[in-house]
C-alpha cells in the first residue's frame, strides 16, 4: 500500500525565497506546487532548473485572490504544517 505525498505549495516561488525553497524541495518525497504572478505563464527557466520532475505552477494574485479556485481545486483540502 502507497502512502500519498504530502503536499507543499511555495506562495511567491518565483521570488528569491521561494526558488531556494523549490530548489530544496526538488527530488524529496513531496508533491510540490508554487504560484507566481506575471501576466505570462510560469518561467520557463525556473521549471527546467527543476527537472526531471517540475512543480506544478500556478499563477495567483494574492490581492483579488484570482487563482485560489484553481489551486484549490487542483491540490484538494488544505492544512497548514510545517515541514
Amino acid at each position: 500500500m502507497s502512502e500519498e505525498r504530502r503536499k507543499v505549495l511555495v506562495v511567491g516561488g518565483t521570488g528569491y525565497l521561494g526558488q531556494h525553497l523549490l530548489q530544496e524541495l526538488a527530488g524529496k518525497p513531496y508533491d510540490v506546487a508554487f504560484t507566481y504572478h506575471s501576466a505570462t505563464n510560469a518561467p520557463a527557466s525556473l521549471l527546467q532548473a527543476l527537472l526531471p520532475s517540475p512543480p506544478r505552477a500556478f499563477r495567483l494574485d494574492l490581492q483579488t485572490g484570482e487563482g485560489l479556485d484553481l489551486i484549490a481545486d487542483a491540490l484538494g483540502p488544505v492544512s497548514c504544517s510545517s515541514i
